[in-house]
């Protein structure tokens, strides 16, 4: 692991307030020359689930991360409305609805299985990709909608109630000194005839299925609670420009400045990369959407000189952006460990530009795989953040460039394509366009690039 220790904890604003020994600095330097020789000796070596590095430590690939980005990148499913996710770390299938039924199957978080029925308020009916069918736990489920068809699907659950209560008494009339003409069992749902005060008009056969018969009943309506499930609404297309900014433009840091201007006068909101990936976790968990005015600011192809300038511009006007660090520049006489440690403190997110700046497409696999996994690994450890964007060097990048990306950890990957507006969806997130912005780019040409109508 590439450890980097400050010699002071002391939060500060300034740049140089990171500093390293001589030993410290050699080190870094020693460990970032091990990584290099390492993916030379390497680049012909076939790599399976770990990349072994010369004379560094291991990259190690986990194979959860991208099952996880998988689930964020997928929409509604095969089953359309009819399909749930599972929302815990882990779910069993059971062959019955109870915790004592056989285990047919044991999904991971953001599984998606089929919805065929609710069993009770407790257990629902699913069906595997394979055909197979058992139940799970409504309370780690829950079903995709999207915007479109959310009232749709929440109108199909009004009036909807379920027992809330080891049991619930049927009687003949509404009173407690009513005849028991049977019982409702913990979790049952109903939809009630008519629900009045303390009592709810039912219909009840204890002889056919629920709401078969054609006999009344009345059950007291205190132990009843309205039944729906839990949806995730799959915000499917995000309306999201991303601006890139290279950092290899003379004078790109005053274009910034007046670009900041411009957009915190138009009331945009200016978010980073991580931002916008906390968001869509928070999407797994419950119904919230991107802000309509939101832009997202990136920096790429950056020297020392061009980070620290950047860095400074948004500083001085409280705006944060996503710095895409080439990791074969790190060190003593490039990007120094300290000033990524203070872009980071600042608020700022940094991700990764790939290790050796080649285009990928032209690398076999096993080099691609190494040069995505060491970045991700070196940027992981000198910031303490989960890396998980990639801007292809010079935006090249193919269906398996993409797949090494995906299996080393990757959920984003930044193309060179433009998109006024920014609009893409979600099986894009491995090719995201950006608008590149450069020195000469204008105000004028900035409105156009962010959609904006004249």
């Amino acid at each position: 692991m590439l450890t980097l220790l400050a010699c002071s904890s002391k939060k500060e604003e300034k740049f140089d307030e990171f500093s390293f020994t001589a030993e410290e600095m050699e080190e870094i330097t020693s460990r970032i020359d091990d990584i290099e020789q390492g993916r030379m000796s390497s680049a012909s070596s076939s790599l399976g689930m770990e990349a072994q590095i010369t004379g560094a430590e291991t990259v190690v690939l986990d194979v959860n991360l991208g099952a996880r980005f998988t689930a964020l990148r997928s929409g509604m499913g095969p089953a359309g409305e009819n399909t749930v996710r599972v929302t815990n770390a882990f779910l069993n299938v059971r062959a019955t609805p109870s915790v004592q039924g056989e285990k047919i199957e044991e999904l991971k978080s953001g599984a998606l299985l089929k919805l065929l029925s609710f069993e009770n308020a407790a257990w629902a009916q699913v069906e595997l990709d394979d055909g197979r069918k058992g139940y799970v736990n409504v309370g780690y489920i829950a079903q995709m909608a999207t915007e479109s068809s959310l009232p749709t699907l929440k109108k199909q659950y009004e009036g909807q109630y379920y027992v809330d209560f080891a049991f619930l008494n049927v009687r003949s009339s509404p009173s407690s000194q009513g005849q028991k003409i049977g019982e409702l069992q913990s979790n049952a749902i109903i939809r009630p005839l008519a629900i009045h005060e303390e009592w709810a008009r039912i219909t009840f056969d204890p002889s056919t299925p629920l709401g078969a018969g054609a006999k009344e009943g009345f059950v007291s309506s205190q132990y009843l609670k309205p039944f729906s499930p839990a949806f995730i609404v799959r915000q499917e297309q995000f309306a999201l420009p991303i601006l890139r900014y290279r950092g290899d433009e003379g004078k790109i840091g005053e274009t910034l400045v007046q670009h900041l201007a411009y957009l915190k006068g138009a009331g945009r909101t200016i978010l980073t990369l991580r931002d916008f990936y906390d968001l869509l976790l928070k999407q797994e968990e419950k119904d919230i959407r991107l802000p309509l005015d939101a832009v997202l600011l990136t920096f790429s192809d950056l020297t020392p000189t061009s980070l620290k300038e950047i860095s400074d511009a948004l500083r001085a006007t409280g705006a944060r952006g996503t710095f895409f660090i080439r990791t074969d520049m790190i060190g003593p006489e490039g990007i120094s460990p300290g000033l990524i440690q203070t872009v980071v403190a600042n608020g700022n997110d940094v991700q990764s530009a790939g290790h050796g700046g080649e285009d990928l497409r032209s690398l076999t696999n096993a080099q691609v795989t190494l040069d995505l996994g060491q970045s991700r690994q070196i940027l992981a450890d000198l910031t303490g953040k989960e890396v998980f964007a990639i801007a292809y060097p010079g935006g090249g990048v193919n269906d398996r460039v993409r797949e090494q990306a995906l299996s080393t950890g990757y959920l984003f990957g930044l193309t060179f394509n433009a998109s006024p507006g920014g609009v893409f969806n979600r099986s894009q997130f491995l090719d995201l366009p950006s608008n590149v912005i450069s020195s000469g780019t204008s105000e004028q040409t900035l409105k156009v690039l962010l959609g904006i109508v004249q």
